[in-house]
């Protein structure tokens, strides 16, 4: 059988066949020149930054536009500004509250129940009840006379200089505590003096006036050197005010005598 004519390798046709078969494939020009610019680049900067396509905007004008800095706002500005204001407003507090003296609040110094015991010794001597009897008449000497016998200081106000009238003195209970009372009057007032322990108000600072109104009664006091010195007053129609006897307590303060 006759082989059939093969064609020439001449021939143009089979020539551009081959031709394209077997030229190299290149990537399209614009994609190269892309790849190129990004890997320029990433070596300069020491890495290598991801491009993204965003549909119908120009590749180079996307490169080109700055990324917005939100942190040239306004709105940022005054969020740290808060944050700061913040910050140190706590941290402040915290200082203050780890700092701070401790709170001391005078009137729960002195206990209810030493007001109503100093109330009702003065109410007993007031209305002619009260045991013992004075022991003294004499206010020059009745200050040496009870601090002998309590052992502690008396405060020997002379509140006959204000008007008062001095009408006698002992050593009586106030609650379960000693006290050395003196006692006055003036129209329908009546003022006792006591001279009682410190240790009856262990909270309270020595050279603080305390002063309340219990029961009707107007009533200011301190303590120094281990004593509790107080004026408790009382009048039938409230004339006598907290004011008046702390007034004659500042005054006479310093009246305190030791046997």
């Amino acid at each position: 059988m006759e082989n059939p004519q093969a064609d020439s390798f001449d021939d143009p046709a089979l020539r551009s066949a081959l031709k394209r078969a077997l030229e190299p494939e290149h990537a399209p020009s614009a994609l190269r020149d892309r790849i190129r610019a990004m890997a320029a680049s990433g070596s300069a900067g020491g890495q290598t930054i991801p491009s993204m396509h965003i549909t119908g905007v120009d590749d180079a004008a996307a490169v080109d536009r700055p990324i917005p800095n939100f942190r040239r706002g306004p709105l940022f500005k005054f969020a740290a500004a808060a944050v700061l204001v913040l910050g140190v407003g706590m941290l402040s507090y915290q200082v203050w509250q780890q700092f701070r003296p401790p709170t001391y609040n005078a009137a729960y110094v002195v206990a209810p129940s030493l007001y109503k015991g100093m109330t009702l010794t003065h109410d007993e001597r007031r209305d002619g009840s009260a045991t013992p009897a004075d022991t003294t008449t004499d206010l020059a000497a009745a200050p040496a006379a009870l601090s002998q016998v309590i052992k502690r200081g008396v405060f020997a106000a002379k509140l006959t200089d204000d008007g008062w009238k001095f009408e006698g003195g002992a050593v009586r209970d106030v609650g379960p505590h000693t006290a050395a009372q003196l006692f006055f009057t003036k129209g329908g007032a009546s003022i006792s003096i006591f001279s009682l322990p410190a240790s009856a108000v262990p909270d309270a600072r020595d050279d603080v006036t305390y002063q309340t109104v219990f029961s009707g009664h107007p009533i200011a006091g301190f303590v120094h050197k281990g004593g509790l010195y107080c004026i408790v007053g009382s009048s039938p129609d409230d004339s006598l005010t907290v004011y008046e006897v702390k007034a004659l307590l500042e005054r006479h303060r310093g009246d305190i005598a030791r046997g």
